[in-house]
């Protein structure tokens, strides 16, 4: 079993005052600490040279008890400001880091948080809230429950009988001590902060807070943060086995091609509402053309695929086919077996589809991306809504509705409530941080 330490500073009711104990006796009396620190400001330091009185009581003490006090003097004989909370938060902090640093496993750090000035106990108290050490603070309630107000000389301290007329040296005394549970503000701000990034969909900031909290978050709290880091990347093959059920879960597309394009499709949508209209633009491409590909088949009968060869037009599937017929009227002879690209198929589209609102959907689509995607990704510009707007009589929000619109016109899609994928797994994260 490890030792017990005590942390106190001494004020002006220490030892004993008011024939009762003093905060820091009265700890040393219910939790019999093995070493005590005594931190003396310097009218404290000059009473103990004066007369003893806080090591002589601890003496008698522990001769009553059956305990032997090991009593460390922490003299601070600078120290004349006494009600200054930044100089006390600094102090303590170096003096307890020094104690936990000598300290073993098992060992347990008390703290007197009721002896001293206000702003002594302040800063013990602040310390309690915000650091991670590995201390109990410790309240001693008045002995009548309320402030010690009354006026008991000082100066003339006989520490003899000051003890004897002790009534807390009564076996059946009052425990006055409280433990505080006191609520560590560091992690609430910490959890403040991840639930910020949350809601502004930054996962990976999200997840490096959490990171390291491991004492403070559940396991099922971190695994979700990050399954959600690993989802906004699509890395979903870096996925632990573990952590699958929580990926499936988060997701509302479960078939492997159409998930993979509605998850892609969620993160240009957080891309427009992040405000970083560039990287959502330039990523309408990639899912362009996938969703040209779909529609030509639901609407066409054509799969593109068929005719490709590792992505390239294939002279010898196109040979004598009615898409190469079209291709070669489509650019009057100049069409080229090259990279497939979404204006191609459009064009197909156009010639085959008999459903006028998704042939104006596609056109609307493939507008988007020679006007805007283009220029975005091949100049040095400042993308912004205005901008978008002014080259396709649409800002960001209209062109994400028309990427929603196309992927439930190729059957992606089946719940418009599946676009609040990232909204409803944030909240149930929030949720869990409660």
């Amino acid at each position: 079993m490890g030792k017990k330490i005590l942390f106190s500073p001494v004020g002006n009711t220490d030892p004993i005052r008011y024939k009762r104990d003093g905060s820091m006796l009265h700890i040393c009396r219910v939790y019999k600490p093995d070493v005590v620190y005594l931190y003396l400001s310097q009218e404290m330091a000059e009473n103990q040279k004066k007369d003893g009185r806080y090591t002589i009581a601890l003496r008698i003490l522990g001769e009553k008890i059956g305990h032997k006090f090991c009593v460390k003097l922490w003299k601070d004989t600078q120290m004349t400001e006494a009600q200054n909370f930044d100089i006390f938060y600094q102090k303590f902090q170096s003096a307890i880091d020094s104690i936990e640093k000598d300290m073993e496993e098992g060992d347990q750090l008390l703290l007197n948080i009721s002896s001293g000035t206000p702003g002594m106990k302040s800063a013990l108290m602040v310390m309690s809230t915000l650091e991670s050490y590995r201390f109990q603070p410790i309240q001693v309630n008045s002995p009548k429950k309320r402030s010690n107000l009354e006026y008991e000389d000082r100066d003339v301290y006989d520490i003899e009988e000051q003890w004897k007329n002790n009534e807390d040296n009564d076996e059946s005394f009052d425990n006055r001590c409280r433990e505080v549970q006191s609520p560590n503000l560091l992690r609430k701000l910490k959890i403040d902060v991840i639930k910020k990034h949350l809601l502004a969909y930054d996962y990976h900031a999200a997840y490096e807070v959490a990171d390291g909290m491991e004492k403070d978050l559940s396991v099922e709290i971190l695994r979700m943060l990050h399954v959600a880091k690993k989802r906004i990347s699509m890395d979903w093959n870096s996925i632990l086995p573990e952590e699958n059920r929580e990926l499936e879960s988060f997701m509302p597309i479960k078939d492997g091609d159409r998930k993979k394009l509605f998850e892609y499709a969620l993160v240009l949508k957080i891309k427009y509402q992040k405000g970083e209209y560039a990287d959502f633009i330039r990523g309408i491409t990639p899912l362009g053309i996938d969703l040209m590909k779909m529609a030509s088949w639901k609407y066409c009968r054509v799969d593109i695929d068929s005719y490709c060869s590792e992505g390239k037009w294939s002279k010898e599937k196109l040979k004598g086919s009615e898409v190469l017929k079209i291709l070669n009227e489509e650019y009057h002879g100049a069409f080229r077996y090259d990279v497939v690209y979404s204006s191609q198929i459009y064009k197909i589209i156009q010639r085959k589809c008999t459903d006028q609102s998704v042939k104006k959907l596609i056109r609307d689509f493939t507008e988007i991306e020679r006007k805007v995607r283009n220029m975005a990704a091949h100049e040095i510009v400042s993308v912004t809504d205005e901008w978008i707007k002014q080259r396709v009589k649409k800002d960001a929000a209209g062109i994400l509705k028309t990427i929603q619109k196309f992927c439930e016109a190729v059957d992606i899609v089946s719940d418009k409530n599946q676009w609040n994928s990232y909204d409803l797994m944030n909240q149930k994260i929030i949720e869990s941080l409660k």
